[in-house]
This record gives C-alpha cells, sequence and structure tokens, in this order.
C-alpha cells in the first residue's frame, strides 16, 4: 500500500504510529482504527538496510487473494479476521460488505477466517484470479467457552465457580415464549415452586430461587420482598425479575446462572441466592439489515381433574349434610319451609336443570410475540434499533398482558474508547378479571344460567331465614358482565451508559451508569350493580381504588481491570466501586358511592370511606460497594480464583452499615496434564472447589429504621405529634450465607458427551424476622437476627450427540437436583407464625431440624366403621376421636427426593423437533381439595358445589369401610 496515498487519513486517525511507520518506512493496510503492520516482529531490531531489503522480497514473492465472507444466512459478515499460521501479527478484517483483500506469501496455501460467535475455518487457497467466497457457521460450543459474570468476563477453562450458561437456541428447544421458564426444565439448580392458585394467569409473579433457599420460607410478606430470589442482571446492570420475565425471548442472546460463592460473590451481599446473568444481542456491522422473529402460542383450561357434583348428587349431599335441618326416621325434611326449598331445587333437577358453569369464564389463550430489530455500522460505529410487540390472554376472561418495548442500542469505538449506550423505554398493560374462577366453581348446577328470554338475572334464589334472614343466591355471570375493571399500566425508562479505555490491551479502564425511571398506576372499579353491593345502602354503593407508584433508581460503578499471560502463568484482576440507591413513592385512595357505572371516575363518587383518607408512603435504599476479584492459572492447570467484597446499606441498621464478604475458588484442569493431553477420549476435565460467605440484602427497607407517623386527629400548641408506626433495629447483623461447592467438568468422544456434576452446602446465619413483644411493652414486634438455615444438595446435568453431521444432529440430555434444607437456632421464637399456621390450617411451621418445606398434620388412622369419625394418632402412638393440634407432626414434605427433566432434540436440514419431559421422584403434597371440597366443609360451605367423593366415598351407615367420614 503507498503510504502517501493514504498519509491524510493516518494523520488524522494514528498519528504516533504514523510517525513510528514513517521513521521505519513500513508498508502498511489501515481498516477504521486498526492496524496491521506487515512485517515480522523481529524486524524492530533490523537495521534499516536490512529491513528495506526485507519488504522487498517479501512484496515480490506475494500473491493477492481476494473475496468475500457470509454467514449461515447468506449476509455478509464485517469484521472477520483472516490471516494464515505463523503470520506474526499479519492479517486483514473484512470491510462492511464482508468483503476483503488480503496479500500473502507465495508459499502459504492456507488461510485461517475467525469471528466471535463463529466456528474457526481454514479455507485451502491456490488460484489468485479467483474469488472466494467463505461461509463461516455459528459455534454452539463458544458461548461454553466463556464465563459472563455482568462485571468481567473470563475463559470458562480458567474458571473456578460453578455456572451454565445456555443460549437462544437452546432455551427455544423449551419454549418461546419466556426464558425463565426454560431455564427451569435446562438447568437442575433453578426451581420455579408452583403455584396452584395463579393457574395460567399471565401476570402472576413467579417465585424462585437457585439450589435451595436461604432465607425463612412463606414469611414474603414480612419481608416486603421475596427474601429467596436470585439477583438479576440485564447487559451488565442490575435489574427486576419482571423485567426479565417480559423480556423477549428474541432478544436474548445468552443467560448465564452463577450458582457458588466463587461465581457469585464478585456482587457481595446480594448474592447469596445466586446470580442471573442475561445478555441481550447486541448490533453487528454491516449494511442496514431488518430481522422480524414472530412466535405465537395457544392454551385451554383442562378441567378433567374437576369432578363436582351434578344437580341431583348435590342435593342428595345437602339433604344428608343437614342443609335443610334434621330428616325424620325416613329421611325426610322436617321444617316445612325448607322442605318446600327442597322440593323446588329437586322439580328443577328433574327438570333437567343442571348448569355447568366452569365453562364459562374461559377461554383459548392466545399468546403473540412479534419482534423487528434493524441494525448496521461499521467497525467504528454500530447501531441497533428494535421493537417488541408481546400480547398474552390468559385463560381467564378479561385476562390478558400486553407488553410494548422499544430499544435503541448505539455503540462507538474510537482509537482506544469505546462507548455504549442503551435506551429501553417499555409500556405494560395489564388487565384481571373482577370475579374469580372459584366463584363459578362454587355455584350450584340446579339453577339456570338465563331465564326463558336468554337473559342474566342478578339473584337466582331468595332465602329466608329466621336466624340470618334474606339470603340472596347471586348469578355469577351477571357480576362478570358488568362494567367493573381491575388494570394497571405501568411505563419504565432504563437508560445504560457504559465507557471503556484501553490504554494497552492488558489493562481496562470502565465507567457505568444507569438510570431508571418508573411510573406505576392500579385501578379497581367495581360496579354499583355488583351483588356485594346488593345489600348495601344507595350512596355506598360501587367502589373504586387506585394506587400510584413513581419509582427511580441510579447504578453508578468504575472498576479497573488487568489480564495477560507470563510464559507459564495467566493472571487476571479487577477491582472497582459501585454506588445505587432505590426510591419509590406511593400513594393510594379509595372512594365509595357511585349512582352509575357508566362513569368510573372519582369525580363521580359520593367520598371516601367512612373514616378513610389518601394515605401515601416513601421507600428508599441506598448501596455502596468496593470489590475486587484475582484469578490466577499456572499452565492452564492449576486454577486459583479470589474475591473480596465491601458493602454498605441502607437497609441495615447505624451499627452495622458495612459487611465484608469474600469467596476463594481452585480448580485443576485434569485434561492438560501432560499425562492426558494424548488421550484420544477424555477431552476436558476439571474438578473444582470453592468456599465463601455472600451476603442477602434483599429485605424490607425499613427494618433497620422506626418509621413514624403523625398524629394529625389531636394537634398541639406545639405542632403535629409524632407516633411510632414500625420500630426498626439499628443492630441488626447482615444476613450471610458460608457456601461449598464441589464440581466435575466433563467432555467425552470428540466433546459428543458432556457431564457436571456439583455438590454444595449452605449455611445462612444469622435469618432475619419481626419477632413479636407482650403488649405491656408497648411494642408490637420488632426485626430481629433469630435461627439459620441448613442447605445441601446435588445437581447433575449430561448431554450425548448421537448423530453429528453438517445437516444432521441429534442429541439427548438428562438433569437431576436432590435438595434438603433444614432451620436450626430458632427456639420458640416464631411459635407465633406455628399458631397462625393452625389456626389458618396452613401446613407449615417453623421448628429446630425440621425442613422449611416439611408438611405438619395430626396422622390419621382412618375412618371408624361403627360411628363413622376419624380416628386420629396422637403424637405418644395412642388413639383419639379428638383432634389436637398439639399431636401435629411431620408427614411428608413438598421437596421431592430427585426432580429434573429429560429430553431430545433432532435437527435435519432445517427443521428441528423437541420434546422435553420433567419429573419427580418422592416428595408428597397437600390435597387442598380433599380436605376443604370432601371433608371438613364448613356449615357455610355446604351451600356450595362440592367434589363427588364427598357424598360417594364418605361413610354413611355402621359397618361402612369408607375412605372419608361421615357427612
Amino acid at each position: 500500500m503507498n503510504l502517501k496515498k493514504h498519509s491524510n487519513c493516518l494523520s488524522q486517525a494514528i498519528p504516533p504510529i504514523k510517525s513510528w511507520l514513517h521513521g521505519n518506512k513500513l508498508n502498511y493496510l489501515a481498516l477504521a482504527v486498526s492496524v496491521f503492520p506487515i512485517a515480522s516482529p523481529q524486524i524492530h531490531a533490523a537495521t534499516e538496510n536490512n529491513l528495506n531489503q526485507t519488504v522487498q522480497s517479501a512484496q515480490s514473492d506475494k500473491v493477492t487473494y481476494q473475496g468475500v465472507v457470509i454467514d449461515e444466512n447468506g449476509n455478509p459478515l464485517p469484521g472477520v479476521n483472516i490471516t494464515y499460521k505463523n503470520a506474526h501479527g499479519v492479517g486483514v478484517i473484512t470491510d462492511i460488505d464482508g468483503k476483503f483483500t488480503f496479500a500473502i506469501p507465495s508459499n502459504i496455501h492456507s488461510l485461517i477466517f475467525s469471528y466471535v460467535g463463529m466456528k474457526t475455518q481454514t479455507v485451502r487457497v491456490s488460484n489468485p484470479s479467483e474469488k472466494l467466497k467463505v461461509r463461516l457457521e455459528p459455534d454452539a460450543v463458544s458461548l461454553q467457552e466463556t464465563v459472563i459474570t455482568g462485571i468481567y468476563t473470563r475463559k470458562a477453562e480458567s474458571f473456578t465457580g460453578s455456572m451454565a450458561t445456555y443460549s437462544e437456541k437452546e432455551l427455544k428447544t423449551v419454549g418461546n415464549q419466556n426464558v425463565l421458564q426454560s431455564l427451569k426444565v435446562l438447568d437442575p439448580s433453578f426451581i420455579i415452586l408452583e403455584n396452584n392458585l395463579a393457574g395460567s394467569d399471565p401476570n402472576a409473579t413467579m417465585n424462585l430461587n437457585i439450589g435451595g433457599n436461604t432465607n425463612i420460607v412463606g414469611l414474603e410478606t414480612e419481608y416486603s420482598t421475596n427474601p429467596n430470589q436470585p439477583l438479576f442482571i440485564l447487559d451488565g446492570f442490575e435489574t427486576t425479575l419482571s423485567t426479565i420475565t417480559d423480556l423477549s425471548m428474541d432478544r436474548v442472546a445468552s443467560i448465564t446462572i452463577l450458582k457458588d460463592a466463587s461465581s457469585t460473590a464478585i456482587y457481595g451481599s446480594k448474592a447469596a441466592n445466586g446470580v442471573v446473568v442475561v445478555e441481550t444481542k447486541k448490533p453487528e456491522a454491516g449494511r442496514l439489515k431488518f430481522n422480524y422473529n414472530g412466535n405465537f402460542g395457544i392454551e385451554w383450561a383442562d378441567l378433567t381433574d374437576y369432578n363436582l357434583m351434578n344437580s341431583s348428587e348435590k342435593l342428595e349431599y345437602e339433604r344428608l349434610a343437614g342443609y335443610y335441618g334434621s330428616l325424620d326416621s325416613n329421611g325426610n325434611i322436617i321444617d316445612e319451609y325448607y322442605r318446600s326449598l327442597y322440593n323446588q331445587r329437586l322439580l328443577r333437577s328433574k327438570q333437567g336443570i343442571d348448569s355447568y358453569w366452569l365453562n364459562e369464564p374461559l377461554q383459548t389463550g392466545f399468546t403473540q410475540s412479534h419482534n423487528i430489530f434493524a441494525e448496521g455500522g461499521d467497525a467504528a460505529f454500530r447501531y441497533g434499533i428494535g421493537m417488541t410487540y408481546t400480547q398474552t390472554n390468559g385463560v381467564m376472561k378479561n385476562s390478558s398482558r400486553d407488553i410494548l418495548n422499544g430499544n435503541v442500542q448505539l455503540t462507538y469505538r474510537i482509537d482506544k474508547f469505546a462507548f455504549t449506550n442503551q435506551t429501553n423505554i417499555t409500556n405494560t398493560d395489564v388487565e384481571n378479571p373482577t370475579v374469580s374462577f372459584s366463584k363459578f366453581a362454587q355455584t350450584n348446577p340446579f339453577y339456570d344460567k338465563y331465564n326463558e328470554y336468554g337473559e342474566v338475572e342478578q339473584v337466582m334464589e331468595e332465602i329466608i331465614s329466621a336466624t340470618s334472614g334474606t339470603q340472596y343466591i347471586t348469578n355469577p355471570l351477571w357480576d362478570f358482565n358488568q362494567s367493573s375493571y381491575d388494570k394497571s399500566n405501568q411505563l419504565t425508562f432504563v437508560n445504560n451508559f457504559q465507557i471503556e479505555y484501553r490504554p494497552i490491551s492488558e489493562l481496562r479502564i470502565r465507567g457505568k451508569f444507569g438510570l431508571t425511571v418508573g411510573r406505576y398506576n392500579a385501578q379497581v372499579f367495581k360496579s354499583p350493580e355488583m351483588s356485594e353491593f346488593l345489600t348495601t345502602e344507595v350512596l355506598k354503593k360501587g367502589s373504586y381504588n387506585e394506587s400510584n407508584t413513581k419509582s427511580s433508581s441510579y447504578d453508578g460503578s468504575l472498576d479497573v481491570s488487568y489480564g495477560k499471560t507470563f510464559g507459564e502463568h495467566t493472571v487476571n484482576a479487577i477491582g472497582g466501586m459501585q454506588i445505587s440507591e432505590n426510591q419509590s413513592n406511593l400513594s393510594i385512595f379509595q372512594a365509595i358511592g357511585y349512582s352509575s357505572d357508566m362513569f368510573s371516575n372519582p369525580n363521580f363518587s359520593n367520598g371516601y370511606p367512612e373514616g378513610g383518607k389518601p394515605s401515601s408512603s416513601i421507600s428508599r435504599i441506598r448501596h455502596a460497594s468496593y470489590y475486587a476479584n484475582f484469578n490466577y492459572g499456572y499452565q492452564l492447570r492449576y486454577l486459583l480464583d479470589f474475591n473480596l467484597r465491601s458493602d454498605g446499606s441502607s437497609v441495615y441498621g447505624v451499627d452495622n452499615p458495612f459487611s465484608t464478604t469474600w469467596s476463594l475458588g481452585l480448580g485443576w484442569n485434569i485434561h492438560n496434564e501432560s499425562f492426558f493431553r494424548q488421550n484420544n477420549i477424555l477431552n476436558y476435565m476439571k474438578l473444582r472447589y470453592s468456599v465463601g460467605n455472600p451476603g442477602n440484602a434483599n429485605l424490607n427497607a425499613k427494618m433497620a429504621n422506626s418509621v413514624y407517623t403523625y398524629y394529625t386527629s389531636y394537634p398541639n400548641m406545639f405542632g403535629l405529634s409524632a407516633l411510632v408506626k414500625t420500630w426498626g433495629n439499628s443492630g441488626l447483623q447482615w444476613q450471610r450465607t458460608n457456601e461449598q461447592n464441589w464440581g466435575l467438568d466433563v467432555e467425552m468422544f470428540q466433546n459428543r458427551l458432556r457431564l457436571n456434576v456439583d455438590y454444595f452446602r449452605k449455611k445462612t446465619d444469622p435469618l432475619l424476622l419481626n419477632i413479636d413483644f407482650p403488649p405491656s411493652s408497648g411494642i408490637t414486634s420488632v426485626p430481629m437476627n433469630i435461627g439459620a438455615m441448613r442447605n445441601q444438595g446435588v445437581t447433575f446435568t449430561g448431554s450425548y450427540i448421537i448423530i453429528r453431521k453438517p445437516d444432521m444432529n441429534w442429541t439427548v440430555n438428562a438433569n437431576l437436583r436432590h435438595i434438603t434444607s433444614e432451620y436450626y437456632n430458632i427456639g420458640d421464637l416464631l411459635e407465633k407464625y406455628n399458631e397462625k399456621g393452625r389456626t389458618n390450617q396452613s401446613l407449615i411451621r417453623y421448628y429446630d431440624g425440621a425442613s422449611p418445606t416439611a408438611l405438619y398434620a395430626v396422622r390419621s388412622a382412618g375412618i371408624d366403621p361403627m360411628t363413622g369419625n376419624e380416628i386420629f394418632i396422637r403424637k405418644d402412638g395412642s388413639y383419639t376421636f379428638k383432634w389436637d393440634s398439639a399431636d401435629e407432626v411431620i408427614c411428608g414434605d413438598s421437596t421431592p427426593d430427585i426432580e429434573g427433566a429429560f429430553g431430545s432434540s433432532f435437527y435435519w436440514k432445517g427443521f428441528s423437533i423437541n420434546a422435553i419431559f420433567s419429573y419427580r421422584y418422592g416428595g408428597q403434597a397437600f390435597l387442598s381439595t380433599l380436605f376443604n371440597k370432601v371433608e371438613n366443609i364448613s356449615d357455610v360451605q355446604v351451600k356450595y358445589n362440592q367434589d363427588k367423593r364427598a357424598l360417594y366415598g364418605r361413610w354413611q351407615k355402621p359397618g361402612d369401610i369408607a375412605k372419608f367420614k361421615r357427612i
């Protein structure tokens, strides 16, 4: 290349290198801001005369090749590195159109093409006059070769922590709607707890954890959040569970789960529950390119497990249960009024009225997601502009979630600087039904849905009782068709900026700042025509509830990282600091009294409820942290990782504002030992061990500080007085989880077989909870450190590629987990919660030595054939007919002994088929249907429809051998 011809471009972009090249009279190749001297490294030591001779000789023996590099879809690939073996730094990069021109020595007959995320390819060359066309294929293994923690990226081979990375392709083999549901199947340590009450509600919040709980289970309201929830990182910035839940899978490039202390300790006090790191797709250089992805899904309700009574069965059950009063010796109803009521209902049944109510509020759920992304640019500047729309209609009518997201990504590189800015604006509209599915399940089948004119009537029956007055049996369809609504809207703006400076290739200085602003509005309007207002006085019919939340947060960090290989020694280090703040302002008010449901605006109401008024609250949480990580490897055989972090948080009191966490990780790459290098069977084997104490600051902001409320009812001469609303505890200790993890990673048979095994032990001490105080103390409860929890378990993941060909691939995979947990050092401090559980008939208790998911109940010896009463077993093993909560013992555990998934994926010439199956062995579940709809049906519940077994499976006369007690 002629030096004079390009001197202007060089003087503007890289003046120092220009001077050096002029002084050494070297040819050079410049593309964007990359410079490739065409010379051997030894040339620096040569004299000027020898240098000129060397260059002239090289030029005379060179041949020039031209061509283009494309991806698997035929699109040009800019930025591909092209070199040859023993090139000593010589190479070129494809331009914006994927084209290249490369002059190489005539004795070189092959070129090497490499690109991030693509398989490196070696191409034979022989004819310079023929233009080359090189197609690079995606490298599915490339993601497994690096670890992205959100703070640093490192080669997996030098990493000592327990982690797992999944690509977009792997996530979509399970499903195309929700990334977290896919993770649940792919990774055995990622647990989403089932919520049968939520069903398929698209707006339900997931309850999840990684490797078991590290905090007290079942008391989320005490913390105002889920204390067992992992930390979520999106493109290097902390984010929320709802953001990840709503994230379009088409935007995801990879997800990494950090599981043990060595991998999570860099996040310190927020990492005890594990970390989920999500990386979105980055814009690729090249001409303007549009990408569109559409995903669709349907779901419907499976009602086969509902075994409700029909009209005649329900009437017979009511008669036997005493709903119509006492019976004579012939089984006839004695009370005249109730006998008449029974006969009226019986007549409807004989006339064929047998209404099936369950299908009325249901529909076929439909989900559609559309993602369009425009990208382009060159090696210096890249841009990406995207929009995603996702609409989810649940199987319940009036149940939906609509998400509209717009995002812009800009990346600019100049000299040693790189600037990145990501902007996201998301609007979420949510609607929930105002009549629950249970209302329809409770409605008796001997009522007609519509009158003779095909209209829905509000009152289906009136019952006049001497003791309880008039009762109205209302039609759930009437309420369902009213103008009531339950809806919310959330608008979120997120801007994340990052600047990176590399003074030398081994050193990086990076600054990040993220800003998030959100507005949330929720409105619940109940029409004055709703049945719950049937007996309410006219001026109080109908209600309107509104809540508004304004939130803002910022997250800033500055870090310095260094990485270099010195002969057989590899060193990586990073140190930095971080500050963040989260603030939210909440305001709530209620209005009642609507004369019409045509107008739901509060202006049309009659005012606040009696004694009611608007309320508001402000919450602010601040964090400040310093962190460091050091990694050392000797010949990539022996590895060491050390993390140290100091965190300060306003969640904890002034007595303990800061906490220090640490971790140590050790690794041994056995495959790099000399005695394994010639092994054709074993390709990769690593032994890992880590120990550390990450913490948990995912707690209520007001636990450490007392909260006061102004006493506005009685002002005095000194001004407003203040009362303590909740007591704080400034001496709270930080929650830390001491973790140990042993791991083994194996790849065999040319990477066809992959195995991963992890055994872990966790101990969280102390726990944190509100403890009740005697009323005489003047304090209701105070947050305190109490008790501790142990977890241990093992996870296994394996996959095998049965067929691996360019146009065909068949893979099978399986995973499993086994986890056990227990409380200790609790004593009787949580007896208040145990007593509340007995009152509410909950099966969760808090005792030393017991599992957090243990199920407590009084054991049963069956049904007495003579009396039909249930026989209970006392703690001492004796029998009694009297149920006593003091006799409850552990009867099971909802955590299974083994749980996991297995499946297979097959690919052939662009077509793919995937099958995934989940399994669980062991573990028990509380059957609420048997408890509430077969037995223990109260006098109030008798009037609702019940399970058929309440009639057919229960004891009725002496001598019956029945599974359930008498009616």
